[in-house]
C-alpha cells in the first residue's frame, strides 16, 4: 500500500506537521511506501523522520495572499505530483491522506479526476478560517476583511468538498462533535484517532529540583492563541513579587510584533524570551527546564504540545475547553482555568512554581497521563482504517 499525505508545508514545528512526520515515519517502518506532497519541507523540521518521500511543489505558502491568488496553479502542481505517485504504483493500492486546510480542498479536486481513489481526511478541525469567527477575527488586516467578505462563498465550497471523503478522522472527541456539527458526519463516517507522543524525543525529568521558575508557550503566534494573556499573567506575577519567573515563547506568526510591543510596554524584557521556531531537541530541552506549559487559546482542537509537555513531566495550564479539557480533566496533570483570564493563569502558575510538592504531584500525574497517548497506538488505528477502506 502507498499512503500519500497532503500537507500544506513544514516550515515550523507545529502540531499538525508533527503528526504527519510521526505517523508517516512509523507507517514507513511498517513497510508502507509513504509519500508527502507539500509546498515546502524545510530540512530543519523534517530531518530525523525516516522513510517519508517528500514531493515539494514550491510556490508561496498558504498563509500568503499570493497563494490564494495563484490557488489554481498551485493545485495543478499538487495534482501532478499525486498523479505521478499513483501512476508509478501500478496495481499497488493507494490511500490519499489529506491533513489540514487547504490539503482537504486539494484532495477534493484530485478526487474529481480520480474518483476511485480511497481518501481519508484527518480533520484536525473544520477549516478554521471558514467556520470559526474567532479565527477569522484573529487574522491581521486585510486578511480578516477578505475572509469575512468571502465567507458565504467559502462555506459553501467547503461544505461541498467535505462530502467526498471515504472516511474522516479527528484528533479528539471535542473535534468530532465540532466536525459533525459543521458537516453532519455520522459516527461511522467520522472517528476519533488521538495523536501521540514520542518518548525518545519527549521524556521526563520530573523533580522540581531540576527545574527553573520558567513558563513556556509553544504556539503559532496569532491572536487566536491569546499569548497576550500569558504575558499579562507574567506581569501580574512580577508585580506580586515573583521576580524570578521567566516566560519562554516558542513560535512565530502575525501577532509576534504586537506581543513584543506588549512586553516592552510592561517592561518585561528581562522576564520574556522569544525563541522563534525551535527543533524537537530545543523544545524538549526547554520543556524539561520549565515548571509549566500554558495554552491560552479557547476551544483548542487537541493540543499536541500539551501531551509532549506532560511526557517531559511538565504540568499544563490551559483553558477549560476543547481538547485540553479532554486531556487534563480528572488527571491531576495540570490546572484548567475557567475563563482563561490573565489573573486565572497567574494564580495557576503561582500554585505550581511556589510549591515543590504541588509541582512534583502534578509532574508525576502528567507523566502517567501522557502514557495514554502513543504514536504506535495511533498508527495501529490508522492502519485499520486504511485497510478497511480498501477492502
Amino acid at each position: 500500500m502507498r499512503i500519500i499525505f497532503l500537507h500544506p508545508h513544514f516550515t515550523s514545528a507545529g502540531g499538525a506537521g508533527r503528526a504527519v512526520l510521526e505517523t508517516g515515519s512509523r507507517l514507513a517502518a511498517r513497510g508502507y511506501r509513504v509519500h508527502c506532497v507539500c509546498i515546502r519541507a524545510d530540512q530543519r523540521f523534517v530531518e530525523g523522520y525516516a522513510g517519508i518521500e517528500f514531493h515539494e511543489t514550491g510556490g508561496p505558502l498558504s498563509s500568503s495572499l499570493w497563494f490564494w491568488l495563484r490557488f489554481s496553479a498551485g493545485r495543478k502542481k499538487i495534482n501532478a505530483a499525486v498523479n505521478r505517485i499513483v501512476s508509478e504504483a501500478n496495481a499497488e493500492p493507494c490511500v490519499l491522506y489529506p491533513q489540514v486546510f487547504p490539503a482537504n480542498w486539494w484532495a477534493a479536486e484530485i478526487l474529481k479526476l480520480q474518483p476511485g481513489l480511497v481518501c481519508v481526511w484527518y480533520c484536525q478541525e473544520p477549516s478554521a478560517f471558514i467556520h470559526s469567527r474567532a479565527w477569522i477575527n484573529a487574522l491581521p488586516w486585510p486578511k480578516n476583511w477578505i475572509a469575512s467578505l468571502l465567507n458565504p462563498i467559502l462555506k459553501k465550497m467547503d461544505l461541498k468538498r467535505a462530502t467526498c471523503f471515504t472516511k474522516v478522522l479527528v484528533n479528539s472527541d471535542f473535534s468530532k462533535r465540532y466536525a459533525q456539527s459543521i458537516y453532519a458526519y455520522d459516527n461511522d463516517q467520522c472517528r476519533t484517532v488521538y495523536l501521540g507522543v514520542d518518548p525518545e524525543r519527549f521524556n521526563a525529568v520530573s523533580s522540581a529540583e531540576n527545574r527553573l521558575p520558567w513558563v513556556i508557550v509553544i504556539a503559532k503566534l496569532t491572536r487566536f492563541k491569546n499569548v497576550d494573556r500569558i504575558i499579562e499573567a507574567i506581569r501580574l506575577l512580577v508585580t506580586d513579587g515573583h521576580s524570578s519567573v521567566h516566560l519562554h515563547i516558542v513560535g512565530t506568526g502575525d501577532a509576534e510584533g504586537s506581543l513584543r510591543r506588549l512586553v516592552d510596554q510592561f517592561e518585561l524584557s528581562k522576564q520574556v524570551t522569544f525563541h522563534g521556531n525551535a527543533t524537537d531537541c530545543e523544545l524538549s530541552d526547554l520543556l524539561k527546564k520549565s515548571m509549566a506549559l500554558c495554552l491560552a487559546s479557547d476551544d483548542e482542537p487537541f493540543g499536541l504540545v500539551a501531551i509532549e509537555a506532560m511526557a517531559c513531566g511538565t504540568p499544563v495550564v490551559a483553558v477549560d475547553s476543547g481538547g485540553p479539557k479532554e486531556i487534563l480533566s480528572n488527571s491531576g496533570a495540570g490546572i484548567l482555568v475557567p475563563t482563561g483570564s490573565s489573573a486565572e493563569f497567574a494564580s495557576a502558575i503561582a500554585t505550581i512554581i511556589d510549591s515543590k510538592d504541588a509541582f512534583d504531584t502534578m509532574s508525576q500525574a502528567a507523566i502517567r497521563r501522557a502514557g495514554d497517548f502513543e504514536w504506535e497506538r495511533t498508527v495501529d488505528r490508522l492502519e485499520a482504517v486504511f485497510k478497511g477502506c480498501l477492502n
